[in-house]
């Protein structure tokens, strides 16, 4: 097994691959986007697989159906057990970023065109999968510190990757946090014991507002600047044209939580063809949504250099209103942003290719016909 414990940045861009299964914390906001069902989506299958073992599914939102969005995910892949968690007392709340109100678990449905920040796909997971989930409301699971201490503490030093997909709120708050009946170590401490890599899906190339960053702009600050261990970056750029998705919206069989999200969410191949400038600027292709997620989870899991070239430097927050740079620094940066090796279409391909796998240990094929 190669490893990138106590290397810094220059042994990240070696990294190319893993003999043993890659330990993995996920990291999602599950708010709004749904890329992130895509990622969870490759990590399943990358586990099926046996290239990573996945320890806990964490939300970095709170107030919402973002853990019980994540528990349906994982009940279809036979993984219902999975420890989740979720902020408390700070971070994005609610249906969408800056929202003043948590979403009610009780409230009904409503209709997709809803005031709810495009959370109606989360919500309705929930609807049609009764059963499949155990924290409805986000802000009824349990502290995201607790989830991350109690899983790290558990794992052999220098064992873990994390990686994020949404908010930093919870890195933030885990670097913060003090010695506990869990562990004498504080935050950083035990971050820098247990953690080898933090793979973000973050940041805008090569500067900007970027949605993971900005919505939690202190958390991103505090977290970049003050992390123990070397973090890989995919960010906005990189993303942002890699369309993956349309494959599993299209795929034959009966119906499942990652190819109803999908299928309920791209844009029709009829209506890419009439205005074809118009959807990319709102990232969808042919292919379908841009890549952002599962391109993080390919970073996390199979390394860098089997589809990506990188870059060394610095991620870092500027000013007060959520902007990021990139500096960048071959010889010291304590970061590294991916950039393109192989083809965009080709990381796509790798990544519909894994959404479409039908689950090794999921349910019966049955009670996924009997969904709604």
């Amino acid at each position: 097994m190669k490893t990138i414990a106590a290397l810094g940045a220059a042994g990240v861009l070696a990294l190319s691959g893993f003999a043993a299964p890659v330990k993995v914390i996920f990291d999602t906001d599950m708010i709004t986007d749904f890329d992130d069902v895509g990622a969870l989506a490759c990590l399943h299958a990358l586990a099926d697989a046996g290239e990573c073992e996945i320890l806990a599914t964490v939300s970095s939102t709170r107030g919402n159906a973002s853990v019980g969005a994540i528990e349906v995910i994982n009940h279809y892949y036979g993984r219902p057990g999975l420890p989740v968690g979720a902020p408390k007392g700070m971070g994005v709340m609610g249906a969408k970023p800056g929202a003043k109100e948590k979403v009610d678990p009780k409230s009904p449905l409503g209709g997709k065109s809803g005031n709810d920040g495009g959370h109606y796909k989360y919500r309705k997971l929930l609807a049609d999968y009764p059963g499949w989930y155990r924290h409805a409301d986000a802000d009824d699971a349990p502290d995201a510190n607790e989830t991350y201490r109690r899983v790290l503490a558990a794992q052999p030093d220098g064992s873990v990757t994390i990686c994020s997909v949404g908010f930093t709120t919870n890195m933030r708050r885990l670097l913060e946090t003090g010695p506990d009946a869990i562990s004498p170590l504080d935050g950083k401490t035990l971050v820098a014991k247990k953690v080898k890599l933090w793979v973000a899906m973050a940041c805008q190339y090569p500067f900007g507002q970027e949605y993971n960053s900005k919505w939690d702009s202190e958390s991103s600050r505090i977290a970049f600047s003050q992390w123990p261990t070397p973090i890989v970056f995919s960010d906005a750029k990189y993303g942002r044209d890699c369309f993956a998705g349309r494959a599993v919206a299209e795929m034959d069989g009966p119906r499942n939580p990652v190819k109803d999200v999908f299928a309920g969410n791209i844009p029709p191949r009829e209506e890419i063809r009439k205005d074809s400038a118009k959807w990319l600027r709102r990232c969808f292709g042919m292919g379908g949504r841009a890549a952002w997620d599962e391109t993080a989870v390919l970073v996390a899991v199979r390394g860098i250099e089997p589809y990506f070239n990188s870059e060394r430097g610095t991620f870092r927050m500027v000013g007060g209103k959520g902007d990021n740079e990139w500096a960048p620094d071959a010889e010291n940066g304590p970061h590294v942003r991916i950039t393109e090796k192989v083809s965009k279409a080709e990381v796509a391909r790798v990544i519909d290719e894994l959404m479409t796998r039908k689950p090794k240990h999921g349910v019966e094929q049955s009670k996924h016909e009997k969904a709604p």
